[in-house]
Parts: structure tokens; sequence; C-alpha cells
């Protein structure tokens, strides 16, 4: 294991004293000795170390210096945003003077993090610039036309649509601007709209009995970097219900969502924009969440904001780490600090016993302890991964269990794994149609609600997928989607030609992310923006050879979402006289094929 890898390893485990002192050894072997696995002094390895060694500075509160090494994570596609299309150069204060001038903050990464920079517009119409522009993700671009600072909004690919002197990256904005900790903007700067408010003042009202409303929220977006890691176990939370005085909904949304027991109102269907969820929080007396975009915004607009942080925090949770209980951040969360290595039950033993303190709770015995989730790592060959069990055929790469995947059942206990990797492997299974189905239900059945699934196959419109002859099927994005329950439902419910695989393998999971490894060719026209997303999209489709490897992020739900009521109206419907004149017979998908295959290309 390289020392970079030990490192995180070892932050993961908040052992940070010992990653500190590795990061010490690789700062002093210095930029021009450090080598990668390979031996090789890259580019790479240097960023690398220098963006974790960022997290160490800024734990150390300085903000400034931590700030400049966490730029590095640009270079490593960390964000996951590209430049932006515009001339006007990076503002650089000590060579450009912003006053008078119009500047554009082109916020970076997830949600959450647009809204931690999005901050910094008053600290540049402070330094004297005429426009202040913030630059962002769809969606969320209403909220942020009413921060401090701001004259208008616009998608990161609009930079064309304004005239503008200057440009700074979201996460440059705060250290170029002159920040340290010590007078960091932590006002609150987000805000909810007043008619919104109230309307929500009529959804969240208190229960008979109850007294004080919580918001709760325990998962974020699976698709970023170590995300299985900020999430916990929801039946922590779920067990406020226990208090007889706390009134408590779940502000949880898209693929997190679990079976919410009758004492907790589940906001999902109503939290239709970001407007709506500023609102709902704006009537609540407290919000608990893990590390999500929430944390943000509730913190952001000033409301009191319990944040549960991993061994292995965020940067803004850093500070102070592992015993700071505040961040410099916002005034008003307050942080829960994970103990043990994939462990809760010790953090929300304190949230109790903060609750109880904080509303004048009658102490009560709740339940708490954690599962044991593990990792797996099936097929792995040589590459085996730490603190996963490592799964083979082959005795000579020294597994950790040598299983041939195409027999089932699997010797593994059910629902006892968190994260499944499957890299190039899924389509090397399955002799017959049947066998492959079956890979798939036992995959899910060693698998905890919520785990993640990260699959690594050939894209099939490779060469790769057509001219392997041990290949046996690739399954295609249309495949995880016929094994998603409430997409299935949505489809029958419009009348429209489907597949019930989903029920058929009694399995439900989300398709949540897909990247592409591109060919070269393709690779270079994204590179130098000559082919807009709607048409790489098209090429993916219709295309040989565009991509020749795909990733994709499957979440999985346990129990399945459906109205089982629903679901047998519905079938009755696909079996009468009327479905069989109303479906579309030339779609691809056709309902009376027993058990198809739907979307897997096969040899």
């Amino acid at each position: 294991m390289h020392e970079i890898d030990e490192m995180l390893k070892l932050q993961l485990e908040g052992k940070h004293e010992q990653a500190r002192k590795l990061s010490d050894k690789l700062e002093n072997i210095g930029r021009e000795k450090i080598l990668d696995g390979n031996g090789k002094n890259t580019e790479d390895i240097w960023l690398r170390h220098s963006f974790n060694r960022g997290w160490f500075l800024i734990q150390e509160g300085k903000y400034q210096e931590g700030s400049k090494l966490l730029e590095n994570g640009r270079f490593l596609s960390v964000y996951g945003n590209g430049v932006p299309n515009t001339k006007a150069p990076l503002y650089n204060p000590s060579v450009h003077s912003i006053r008078g001038k119009t500047i554009i903050i082109s916020l970076e990464g997830g949600f959450g993090d647009e809204m931690i920079h999005a901050r910094f517009a008053k600290s540049y119409k402070d330094l004297g610039a005429e426009r202040v522009y913030l630059a962002c993700s769809k969606d969320i671009d209403d909220l942020f036309k009413r921060v401090p600072g701001v004259d208008g909004v616009i998608l990161r690919n609009e930079f064309d649509k304004v005239e503008h002197d200057f440009w700074v990256p979201g996460f440059s904005a705060g250290w170029v601007a002159g920040h340290t900790f010590e007078d960091f903007p932590n006002h609150n700067y987000l805000s909810a709209k007043d008619d919104e408010v109230r309307k929500w003042s009529n959804i969240i009202k208190l229960k008979k009995g109850k007294k004080f409303k919580v918001g709760i929220r325990w998962a974020g977006n699976p698709k970023f970097e170590h995300q299985q890691f900020r999430r916990f176990p929801p039946e922590f939370l779920i067990n406020l219900t226990k208090y007889k005085d706390l009134d408590i909904y779940s502000l949880q949304k898209d693929h997190n969502v679990v079976k919410l027991p009758k004492e907790v109102t589940d906001l999902q269907d109503k939290l239709n924009t970001w407007d709506d969820t500023a609102a709902a929080i704006m009537n609540l007396d407290l919000v608990i969440t893990s590390c999500t975009s929430i944390a943000h915004l509730s913190a952001a607009m000033g409301k009191e904001t319990w944040v549960m942080v991993p061994c292995l925090p965020y940067h803004t949770w850093t500070y102070g780490a592992p015993t700071s209980t505040t961040s410099p951040y916002y005034k008003t969360a307050k942080i829960f600090r994970q103990r043990t290595y994939t462990k809760w039950n010790d953090t929300f033993t304190e949230v109790y016993k903060q609750l109880e303190k904080k509303f004048s709770l009658n102490f009560v015995e709740l339940p708490n302890e954690d599962k044991e989730f593990k990792r797996l790592n099936l097929g792995c060959g040589f590459d085996k991964f730490d603190d996963y069990v490592n799964v083979d055929i082959d005795k000579r790469v020294e597994p950790d269990v040598v299983l041939d995947l195409n027999k089932t059942p699997w010797p593994f206990k059910d629902e006892e794994f968190s994260h499944i990797v499957a890299k190039n492997v899924l389509e090397y299974l399955g002799d017959t149609k049947e066998n492959f189905y079956q890979i798939i239900k036992e995959m899910y059945r060693v698998s905890s609600n919520s785990a993640i699934w990260e699959i690594q196959i050939p894209h099939w419109n490779s060469d790769l997928a057509k001219e392997d002859p041990y290949i046996k099927r690739v399954p295609n994005l249309g495949f995880f989607r016929h094994l998603n329950m409430n997409e299935t439902l949505d489809q029958i419910r419009a009348k429209k030609n489907i597949s019930k695989l989903a029920f058929d393998l009694n399995v439900d999971m989300d398709l949540c992310d897909v990247q592409f490894m591109f060919t070269p060719h393709w690779q270079r026209l994204l590179k130098e923006q000559k082919i807009k997303k709607d048409e790489v999209d098209f090429a993916l489709q219709h295309y040989n050879n565009v991509a020749y490897q795909a990733i994709l992020l499957v979440q999985v739900h346990k129990p399945g979402r459906c109205d089982l009521k629903e679901l047998n109206e519905l079938f009755e419907w696909l079996n009468s006289d009327e479905a069989k004149r109303t479906i579309d017979t030339n779609a691809k998908l056709i309902y009376e094929k027993k058990n198809p295959l739907d979307g897997v290309v096969q040899k």
C-alpha cells in the first residue's frame, strides 16, 4: 500500500496523528523525489499528497494555507466541474484591481459545496466589485439570488450571457478574497422566501401532544467520494419518535428514502425545490443531519443544526478535529463526531443526551446498537482492497474467500455488506440468463439497505464487449433501470410498455450515477469542448467505441418500494385486453416475454 493510501486509511479510522506523521514524511521527501506505486515521480502523486495535506492545515486553523492546497483537488477531478468557457482572466489580487469591475464566482462540487462558497459574494462586493455573479448548478439558482452581494445568478455553462472582467473558482473564492478563520464570513447568508415559509407553516404543524419540531436526514448523494462513511442507519434518528414531546419530520430525498414509521412525517413528496426545503427548515426547531447539503443549507440560514460527522470529516468540519464541536463556517452548527470507524452508537448516545438537555425531555432508554457492516470486492484478481472481503475463484491471487460466483448461494449472511465492488466481473458471470439473474439476486441478498454497488463494465457498444470471447453478457443502463420498482410502477401507471423484472426478481435499486471512460478521439473532443453533452449522449447510444468502460453507482433499497395493493391492481390491468391494445407493440421491451433479460446485450 502506498503511503498516501495508508494515510487515507488512518484518517478514515480517525487516527489523525499517525496520518499527519505520514503527511509530514511525504512533505519532507519533496516534490522531486516522491514516487508513485510504480516507482515513478508523477504529477498526480504530488497533487494527491498536497490535496490531503490541505486537510491537516485546515484542521490546525490555517485557512489560507490549507485552502491553497485543496486547490489541487480540481486537477484530480475531485470537484467534478470543468473549466468555464470564458476569455476573462482568473482574478489575482496581486495583479488586478477589482474596484468597479465585474466578477463571476464559479461554484464547484455538489450542492453543499456551492452553498459553502456562495457566502463570498459579499466579500468581493466589500472589496469594491461593482457586480458579482454566481455561476451554479441548475435547480439551486433561485436560492442563490437572495445571497447578500449577489447581482445575478447564471448556470455554469452560461458565462457568455454576462459581461465580466474576472472569474474565480468557488473553492478559491475565500482565500483569494483574503479571508482567514479570524474574519470568516459566517453570517446567515441563505434565506427562505417569506411566502413559502408561511405556506409551509400549514404543512409542518405540531401534532397533538407534541412540543418541538425536529427535521432529520441520514444520508446524502451516494455518488460523492467516501459517501458510504457519511451516512448512518436511519434507525438512530427514527428512535427520536420515542420522545413524546418531539414531532419528527423526514427531510430525506432521492435515493436514500426508506419506509418510515407512521410517527415520522415524510416530506419527500412535498420537497420539490430548494425553496421548499428552505421554507420547511425555517418551520422547524432543530435539524439533525449527516454531512449533506441539508447541513449547509440549514446552518447557512441560521437554523440550529446538529451535524453527524464521520472519523474522516469533510473540510468544513475539519477545524479542530477530532475534539471540536463547533465550526468557523457556521455559527449555528453543532458537531457530533464519530468516535469509532464505522460505528455510530457512541455518537448518538451523546445526541440523545443533548436532546434531553436542550428540550428538557424525560430520559428514554433507546436502542442504539450498530450493525456490523462490511465491504465486498467481487472477482478481485490481484486488485485486492484493505478492509474488504476480497473474493475470487483463482487461489493464486490469494483472496480472502475462494469462490465461484456462478454458484449460489454465496457463503455470506443476509445484509452483511454495505458496499460491493464488482470491477470488470459481471460481464463474465452467468452461464445462462437464469443464472445471471440469480447472481443479481444474491448480490441483493447480501446487501444492507442503502448499500452501494460500484460496478465497472465494458461499454456495451465497444469492441471489447463484442469481441471478447469470454464475455457472456454486458448489462447496460436499461437493465439496471428495470431493477427499480419505482420506475417500473411509473411506467405501468403511464400505460407504457415495461419490464416487470424488478418484481420477478424481488429486488429494488436506483441507478444513481454513471461515468464513462472515453476512447482517445472522444476524450480529445470533450477536453477541447468541441462537442456538447447532448451530442455525447446521442453518440454513446448510436455509435460504437465512443466509450470503452462504464462505471455505475447503484443503491439498494430494502424492503422494495412499492404499494402491494396498487401493484396487484396494475398487474391486473396489464393482463387485460385494454392493456394489450394500449401498450406499444413496437417497443423494444415486450411485456409478454417471460422474464426477458431487458436491456442486456448478449453474446
